[in-house]
């Protein structure tokens, strides 16, 4: 009996310890250099759990409470735990000065000189009130969740399409498309987007002319305004930018030519313009194992790995897919691998990874796709499997056009036979299992994405004229939304603020 009492006295007390102390508690968050009130800053409330939860949590803090602070900058929780913590999320670039009942500290942020509109800070503030002390335990961006995005669409601008350029459309998380396309930038053929890292700034090639386009986006109304151009090869198909770290210009944008053949790397200024050229490769080497592949057509480019340091560039006119490392503010070829080579006749389009452990390439000819597994240390990639993206039996003329790999699926675009494949995908090995294959609610679906923080799949479908909408099940499958799309000449890409 003796030891069972001291057993159970033991449990009582872990509970005790994790339980909060019934009293009330001021949170005051100002700014900490002029000391004005924050005005609606939202904060949550956390304890500690009880001895026993922690044991089998992997979190030892549960949320108590949550609310946004008044004119006065502060706001009353009804209990406040011995040990817990604080999450305070604001939208500022200046140190805040947090207080828990009188108690506080300045609290310096980190040194990013914008912040997303749809982000705000999160300041993670630890609290012990035994000892009256604070401390930071982290600070991060954390994207807000809006009901509602705005979605930017490219389009080819040629044979009678109607479109003259690059168009904005609002989505509604639950309601879908809510407004007609708006023309937002007069330019010819842009065939794909991509915003920069914090979402001020959205970058357009234009095939037709031969460039790529810098536009600021307008903090109120959202139009675009150009910021400036830079000179491409032929016919520039693809962009994407990202940010550097430890390096000066912090941000590098990508440019695959595939009429010429090429790739090029440039710096971003600041304020989001386009800087100097850092590199530039033109390839020579062609396949010519079908009419397409007579010379070389860079189809991609993708900034790889966690860190971002390697830039992979599909050939579709090669049959490779060439690696690239980062090399102070320019990428170099892999000196010991410097391309992945591909079997005759796949023409690779795009690709795209999976953190840092897995490859997809997506293969526009064979209509396939190859899984790789990654050494991201090294930039080594060796081969695991190829799937096909057709359903068994269909023997129509088909090419595949894009891709979109999330935690436990892959999804592809079937141009021809105008579907979207899906498939299963492995988490350990990263193989793949086709599921099914879904009607794409138009013709020749060129582009795709997924809404950021919501169920809906956008695909543009540029013979249809049509941007089709679709939900997506938690199973990964998709039910097409008849009265959800909207009307546009000859879409090419789509792409969220």
């Amino acid at each position: 009996m003796k030891r069972q009492g001291w057993v159970l006295g033991l449990l009582a007390a872990g509970f005790l310890t994790g339980c909060a102390v019934a009293k009330d508690v001021t949170v005051a968050i100002r700014n900490d250099k002029t000391g004005e009130p924050m005005e609606d800053v939202r904060v949550e409330q956390y304890r500690k759990k009880g001895w026993l939860a922690r044991m089998v949590s992997s979190d030892p803090f549960a949320l108590v409470s949550s609310g946004q602070t008044d004119k006065d900058g502060k706001i009353v929780f009804s209990e406040s735990p011995r040990v817990g913590k604080y999450h305070v999320f604001a939208n500022t670039l200046m140190p805040i000065h947090f207080e828990v009942n009188g108690n506080g500290k300045g609290i310096e942020i980190d040194r990013l000189e914008h912040i997303p509109k749809k982000y705000v800070r999160c300041f993670i503030i630890n609290y012990k009130d035994n000892s009256d002390s604070l401390n930071v335990a982290g600070l991060g961006l954390r994207a807000i969740c809006w009901d509602e995005k705005t979605a930017y669409i490219g389009t080819y601008t040629g044979n009678n399409s109607g479109s003259k350029g690059i168009y904005r459309i609002r989505v509604h998380k639950e309601e879908g498309i809510v407004s007609k396309p708006e023309l937002v930038a007069e330019v010819g053929n842009p065939s794909f987007l991509a915003f920069d890292c914090l979402g001020y700034n959205l970058y357009a090639v234009s095939e037709s002319e031969k460039k790529v386009f810098a536009y600021c986006l307008g903090d109120e109304d959202g139009m675009l305004t150009l910021l400036n151009e830079g000179e491409t090869g032929a016919g520039p198909c693809h962009v994407a930018v990202t940010r550097l770290r430890n390096s000066l210009p912090r941000s590098a944008l990508a440019v695959a030519d595939y009429v010429g053949g090429s790739m090029g790397v440039w710096s971003l200024e600041r304020d989001g313009r386009i800087g100097e050229q850092k590199a530039f490769f033109q390839y020579t080497h062609a396949s010519k194992a079908t009419n397409r592949q007579q010379q070389p057509h860079a189809h991609g480019v993708t900034f790889f790995g966690d860190h971002k340091s390697w830039l992979l560039v599909p050939d579709l006119g090669a049959d490779r897919v060439y690696v690239y490392g980062r090399d102070g503010e320019s990428f170099t070829p892999h000196k010991t691998a410097p391309w992945i080579e591909l079997p005759p006749g796949r023409g690779p389009r795009h690709v795209e990874g999976w953190g840092d452990t897995y490859l997809y390439v997506l293969n526009e000819l064979s209509n396939t796709v190859s899984v790789f597994k990654c050494d991201e240390a090294e930039g080594l990639f060796t081969f695991v499997e190829e799937v096909g993206t057709l359903p068994e039996g269909f023997d129509g003329q088909n090419t595949t056009a894009e891709l979109i790999v999330t935690w436990n699926t892959l999804y592809v675009t079937n141009r021809g036979h105008d579907s979207i494949a899906r498939f299963r995908r492995d988490l350990k090995t990263g193989r793949l299992t086709l599921l099914e294959c879904t009607p794409c609610g138009g013709k020749w679906p060129r582009h795709f994405t997924i809404m950021p923080g919501s169920s809906l799949m956008l695909v543009a479908n540029q013979h249809s004229n049509n941007i089709a909408l679709f939900r997506i099940a938690e199973d990964g499958s998709l039910t097409h939304i008849p009265d959800g799309g909207v009307d546009i000449g000859a879409p090419a890409c789509v792409v969220f603020e």
